[in-house]
């Protein structure tokens, strides 16, 4: 019962900011429509906003729906959850283009970090919405059938693949929230993983992982401090791409990579004895 009361708790938040996500669109339909062209209206912009607002209301109910069969004591798919998150995963990508177009026009620049914001709500409600389907999944007593474990890993790789197609911003939002939710969890529990598996297996995931966090934290400070000194060098130098550049553009694809594998190591962890 705890444990589906935080699957219910999560879903809930989940829902007050896909709410937000939103509200922010809503706030700049009026300027796209009227405000991205000179001397006329924009329809195909309002359009396309329009279609996204329409589509996270879609999601909104489909969290709404959840919930309330959850509440029903019905049993929901992980599936359900799983789809949910990926979609608003791809609502966000898909809105990304948007609001770095809009980032160039300085007389609207306030439509581009509104954008920015809600798909920065996106990201945080599809993070949610999988952290609740781990939880349910953990609150499942028979073993999973090959189907479910096929879809599972597939899912798992699939996110992976994305977080390095597009370590920037997603991968790094993505991993950063992954070792936030994972020091969260160290200070409420020792071991991170299911007490069920053996604890020979516990321990060399758990120096794997962190393993993994040490490579992470040095590229991330790596990447910081070199893509630091090239917007310094490149203004006072007033040249494009440096040394220092490249360096922490390497950085930050470890960075990724080293929080995939940590993903994935804490994933399986999660996963309960055959």
């Amino acid at each position: 019962m705890k444990t589906m009361q935080e699957d219910i708790r999560l879903l809930v938040i989940a829902v007050g900011i896909l709410l937000l996500s939103i509200l922010f669109l809503l706030i700049v339909t009026p300027g796209v429509y009227t405000k991205t062209l000179p001397d006329e209206n924009n329809t195909g912009a309002l359009i396309g906003i329009s279609l996204a607002i329409g589509f996270r209301l879609v999601l909104l109910f489909g969290y709404l729906h959840i919930i309330k069969r959850i509440r029903q004591n019905f049993n929901i798919r992980i599936g359900s959850y799983i789809v949910i998150g990926v979609l608003l995963l791809i609502l966000g990508l898909i809105d990304t283009d948007g609001a770095f177009a809009y980032l160039h026009n300085t007389d609207v620049l306030y439509i581009s970090i509104l954008i920015f914001v809600s798909i920065a709500c996106d990201l945080t409600a599809a993070i949610l919405t999988f952290i609740a389907a781990s939880l349910k999944h953990k609150n499942i007593s028979e073993i999973a059938s090959p189907d479910k474990m096929l879809l599972y890993g597939f899912v798992v790789g699939v996110g992976v693949v994305m977080m390095i197609l597009f370590a920037f911003p997603w991968g790094i939002i993505l991993s950063v929230a992954f070792w936030i939710y994972l020091g969260i969890t160290t200070r409420k529990k020792q071991s991170f993983f299911s007490h069920e598996i053996e604890a020979t297996r516990a321990e060399k995931l758990q120096k794997r992982l962190k393993g993994l966090l040490t490579i992470a934290a040095i590229s991330l400070t790596v990447a910081i401090a070199g893509l630091v000194i090239h917007k310094v060098h490149s203004g006072n130098t007033g040249g494009e791409e440096s040394p220092f550049f490249y360096i922490g553009v390497i950085a930050e694809y470890f960075f990724v990579m080293a929080s995939a594998g940590g993903i994935i190591t804490f994933l399986k962890g999660q996963q309960k004895p055959q």
